[in-house]
């Protein structure tokens, strides 16, 4: 069960990844807009990495190496989840006062 979880939400956050990567960069797009697809770039990539990090921890020989670099990936993803998050919202409330200021 935990693997088919694990590549369910692998493929998913890569295939988000790459689709908000290339939307991000469209011409023509508004830079609030931008700013907020890159938000969520940033965000599916936190939750791959921590998926990355959370299968380091599911192999049955634990040495010192793999543990560390487990933790070095959960901090890394939950860091640009986090920070992705923020930047999403800040910018999502951004555009939405420029709206209403514009109508």
């Amino acid at each position: 069960m935990w693997f088919a979880t694990y590549v369910t939400g692998v493929l998913a956050s890569l295939v988000a990844s790459v689709y908000y990567s290339i939307t991000a960069r469209q011409r023509g797009m508004h830079p609030l807009a931008s700013r907020m697809t890159l938000g969520k770039m940033n965000m599916s990539l936190g939750v791959l990495v921590t998926l990355l990090g959370l299968n380091q921890l599911t192999f049955d020989q634990l040495d010192v190496i793999r543990v560390v670099i487990a933790l070095v990936l959960l901090f890394v993803g939950g860091v640009n989840l986090i920070l992705g998050t923020r930047n999403f919202l800040r910018y999502r409330a951004a555009w939405q006062a420029e709206l209403k200021k514009g109508s």
